[in-house]
């Protein structure tokens, strides 16, 4: 690797970690958790970003069909041990998931949940990989629009319905 390429990755890397950094009320706790043995920090989902999440195998369809709609993802994280994706989606957009899930396969497959404020985001610093945590696409863009999310979804859906046979909470 190249000074200016490496240069410019830890550029990239730094403004990611300031955007996570912004969510948080003690930027200072975040840091020294993601120096700490684990790597991971607990960071509060509400201030600056909700979560949707969703079972791997399905997860992975909805980036597919974002990238076939040419559509802006926003930040995404892989838990490997859970088989979990986790979506940053705007402040607020969790209620509305919520709403719009009930009763839909999904929420009796238990492949997708929303997530806002009163939960935690346990993340690695971007660039790291942690205990099985992994940000697939760095946060810093922007959110991902929950409408477009949604549509991703539904269009995923619509592929070979065994992608939806994952349990998001196993």
């Amino acid at each position: 690797m190249r000074a200016g390429e490496r240069r410019t990755r830890l550029t990239v890397e730094g403004d990611a970690a300031d955007w996570l950094l912004s969510a948080s009320e003690d930027p200072g706790r975040v840091r020294l958790q993601w120096a700490s043995g684990s790597g991971l920090a607990d960071l509060p989902v509400g201030p600056v970003f909700d979560l949707v999440r969703m079972a791997d195998e399905i997860g992975s369809a909805v980036i597919q069909a974002l990238q076939r709609r040419d559509a802006a993802t926003g930040p995404v994280m892989l838990a490997t041990a859970s088989h979990v994706l986790s979506f940053l989606v705007p402040p607020g957009s969790a209620a509305e998931w919520k709403a719009w899930l009930a009763g839909t396969a999904y929420a009796r497959r238990r492949s997708v949940a929303a997530a806002g404020p009163g939960r935690t985001l346990r993340c690695p610093r971007p660039g790291c990989v942690r205990q099985g945590h992994v940000w697939l696409i760095r946060p810093g863009g922007g959110l991902i629009d929950s409408r477009i999310l949604r549509a991703a979804l539904e269009e995923a859906a619509d592929r070979p319905a065994d992608r939806l046979a994952g349990a998001l909470f196993r």
